[in-house]
C-alpha cells in the first residue's frame, strides 16, 4: 500500500513557477489517488524582519524542526540543505523525497561564482541528496548531476486544458514572443542582431517581452508587458513564433524547456537553442525548430513568418508532443506511481 499522506516543502508560494507548476498542479490528482498534502511555505521576509542569511537559517531550522509528524512522505521541493540541517531531514521516519528542475548546486549566474560560493552550493546540495530516498528530476542532465542511487526524470507537467490553442487571442502580424524573468534576459539580448535581420525582412514586426523589465535591444520594435500571476495566460495573447534562446552552459543545460513546452502547448511554434532539454522537446524541423547559429535563427523565424502553413504544422507537432508527454495528468500519473513504490516508513 502506498503512502496516505505528504509534508510538502517548497521553496516558494505560488507566485514561483517552479512551485505552482511542480508541486501545486499535482495536489488534486494526489488527492484523487487518496494521498493527502500538506504544505509547508517559506517564511517570507516580513514575517521575519531578519537578514537575508539570518532569514534563510531561520526558515531551514524550522524545517528541520518541524518535519515530525505523522506524514507518511516528505517532499521537499528544491531546497537545499546545510550538512548539519541535512541530517535532521534523515532522522525522520518518512521517506523523503527530492524534487528539482534547475542547477540548484551551482549559484545562479547572477550571483557570486568564487570558489568559496562554488563550493558551499555544491556542499548543501550533496548532503540534502544524501538525506534522501528517492530524487526526481526535471531532466536528463539534472539526473546525471545527482548522480542518485535512486533518481527518476519527472518533467515539469502543463494543464494542457488551460494552456491550449485558442485560449490566447490569434497573433495579427509579425510578431515574436519571450516571455520569462529579467535574469534569462541575456539570453534575448544575445539575438539582438538576427531578430534586427528578420526585422528587415518582416516590416513591422515586433517582439513581444514579458518580464519584470524590458531587454535591452537596440533596433529592434519591443512591446514590453509586465509579468503577473494574473496575466500569466493573456501574456501570450498575439504571439506568433515563441522563442527560448540559451547559451550553452552548466547552468543552462540543466534548463526544463519550459517555456517551449508552454508555447507548444498554446499551439504556438517553437524556435529554441538546441541546448539541454530542449533537445529532447522539440524535433528540429517537425516540433519546432533549433537554430545552432545567427544565421540559422533568421532563416527559422522568417520561414515561420513567411509561411503560415509550415507555421501551422510546426504548431499541431508541437502540441501533439505536449500532450503525450508533458500534459498534467500524464506526470502526475507518473508521480504517483513513484511515490506508491517507496520504501515503507522508516523506524
Amino acid at each position: 500500500m502506498g503512502p496516505r499522506s505528504m509534508l510538502m516543502l517548497t521553496v516558494d508560494d505560488a507566485r514561483g513557477a517552479s512551485t505552482r507548476y511542480r508541486v501545486l498542479a499535482h495536489r488534486p490528482a494526489l488527492h484523487a489517488a487518496g494521498i493527502t498534502s500538506a504544505l509547508r511555505l517559506p517564511l517570507t521576509v516580513d514575517a521575519a524582519p531578519l537578514t537575508r542569511p539570518a532569514w534563510r537559517a531561520l526558515d531551514l531550522l524550522r524545517d528541520v524542526a518541524g518535519t515530525r509528524g505523522d506524514a507518511d512522505v516528505l517532499f521537499v521541493h528544491r531546497k537545499t540543505y546545510p550538512p548539519l540541517f541535512a541530517a535532521r531531514l534523515r532522522r525522520k521516519n518518512q521517506p523523503v523525497v527530492y524534487d528539482l528542475d534547475d542547477a540548484i548546486d551551482l549559484p545562479p549566474p547572477d550571483r557570486p561564482q568564487d570558489p568559496a560560493t562554488l563550493a558551499r552550493y555544491r556542499a548543501n546540495f550533496e548532503a540534502t541528496l544524501r538525506a534522501a530516498d528517492l530524487v526526481l528530476a526535471g531532466n536528463r542532465d539534472l539526473a546525471e548531476r545527482a548522480g542518485h542511487a535512486s533518481v527518476e526524470i519527472l518533467p515539469t507537467p502543463i494543464d494542457t486544458e488551460r494552456f491550449a490553442p485558442g485560449k490566447t487571442t490569434p497573433a495579427r502580424g509579425p510578431v515574436l514572443g519571450w516571455v520569462g524573468h529579467s535574469s534569462n534576459l541575456g539570453y534575448l539580448e544575445s539575438l539582438a542582431e538576427p531578430l534586427r535581420a528578420v526585422a528587415r525582412r518582416h516590416p513591422g514586426l515586433r517582439l513581444v517581452v514579458v518580464a519584470d523589465r524590458p531587454p535591452r535591444l537596440d533596433g529592434v520594435d519591443v512591446e514590453f508587458r509586465r509579468w503577473s500571476l494574473e496575466n500569466e495566460l493573456s501574456c501570450f495573447d498575439g504571439i506568433a513564433v515563441g522563442l527560448m534562446p540559451l547559451d550553452d552552459t552548466p547552468w543552462a543545460r540543466a534548463k526544463c524547456a519550459f517555456k517551449a513546452i508552454q508555447y507548444m502547448a498554446l499551439g504556438i511554434p517553437a524556435v529554441a537553442s538546441p541546448v539541454g532539454m530542449n533537445r529532447e522537446v522539440i524535433v528540429d524541423g517537425e516540433s519546432g525548430f533549433l537554430p545552432a547559429t545567427p544565421a540559422a535563427w533568421v532563416e527559422a523565424l522568417d520561414a515561420l513568418l513567411r509561411d503560415p502553413d509550415l507555421a501551422r504544422r510546426i504548431a499541431a507537432a508541437g502540441r501533439a508532443t505536449v500532450e503525450r508527454d508533458y500534459a498534467l495528468p500524464v506526470v502526475s500519473r507518473r508521480l504517483i506511481e513513484l511515490l506508491n513504490a517507496l520504501p515503507a516508513r522508516r523506524v
